[in-house]
């Protein structure tokens, strides 16, 4: 069988080889090709060195690196003065410090973590996207009381049910669906690696920002069907309107976000959304009765 006739599409890796290779990951990749290769060439023999050399360099011509996560660790590490040598302007820093927390929406942009669209409306970002996709496909199992204790801030999360857990001995959190649980579970593992000022954020302000994340995701976390978004005005007697935004999977069912909220309180967020509750859909009047 000759080389050519092998099918190296599963190895290619389009998206970081050709017009789209990165310069500053291919020099760091060769860099530690020849380091790797010239030890083993040391502690072993020439021919294994050469052999582990081509190995590499072939891996990096075909992936575009040979370390994997070689895009985010030189986006991250390399210098900003190094990637202008390239003619790489670093993406800002995302950090929440500065913003209120009384405005989790404003902090969602800030951060980087959504974008307004031309309508209005905000969407996740590209970028939050694939940290996001990338930590749900590293997670081997189901979220524990560790990932809990992690997101919420506590000391101790001990579980009281199906996704229901007491925090610190004096609060229960609750989650709609074991994808919602996963999503907040993996939403702050990316924050806390890639956001200045999430550790610093306090308990609830952490949760009504993972809260509105879930509320903008696309794609489930538990089977990646697309999510559809409902809304409804409610109007029951003898108390003020509500909004009730909520996201539930088209394939799975799993309900990701539940939020009702006082239309007075709901009228800065729900545009933002794309939500348009402006008749009432639901009311607990009775109905009147002829006769």
């Amino acid at each position: 069988m000759s080389l050519s006739s092998i099918d190296l599409g599963p190895v290619r890796r389009p998206e970081y080889t050709g017009e789209n290779r990165c310069l500053p990951c291919t020099i760091v990749n060769v860099a530690i090709a020849l380091v790797l290769a010239g030890t083993l060439g040391i502690v072993t023999t020439v021919p294994v060195g050469a052999v582990a050399l081509g190995g590499s360099l072939a891996a990096i011509y075909l992936r575009g690196y040979l370390v994997p996560g070689t895009p985010e660790l030189t986006e991250r590490y390399l210098p900003a003065s190094v990637l202008r040598l390239f003619g790489k302007e670093p993406i800002a820093t995302r950090s929440l410090e500065g913003t209120s927390p009384e405005d989790p929406w404003d902090q969602l942009a800030a951060a980087g973590i959504a974008d307004p669209s031309p309508d209005g409306t905000l969407s996740l970002t590209d970028r939050f996207r694939e940290e996001f996709r990338v930590e749900i496909d590293r997670r081997e199992s189901a979220p524990g009381a560790d990932n809990v204790e992690a997101l919420a801030a506590a000391s101790e999360a001990v579980e009281r049910g199906p996704r229901a857990y007491s925090i610190d001995g004096n609060r229960l959190l609750r989650w709609e669906s074991d994808a919602a649980l996963l999503a907040d579970a993996a939403t702050a593992s990316v924050l806390r690696a890639t956001v200045e000022g999430w550790s610093d954020l306090e308990r609830d302000d952490r949760l009504a920002l993972l809260e509105r994340i879930r509320l903008l995701l696309e794609r489930c976390p538990s089977c990646d069907g697309p999510i559809d978004r409902n809304d409804e005005r409610i109007d029951p007697c003898c108390q003020p309107p509500h909004i009730a935004v909520w996201t539930v999977c088209r394939d799975c069912d799993a309900v990701l976000a539940d939020v009702t909220a006082p239309e007075a309180d709901a009228e800065a967020w729900v545009g933002l959304l794309g939500v348009d509750a402006t008749e009432p859909t639901r009311t607990d009047a009775p109905e009147a009765v002829e006769g």
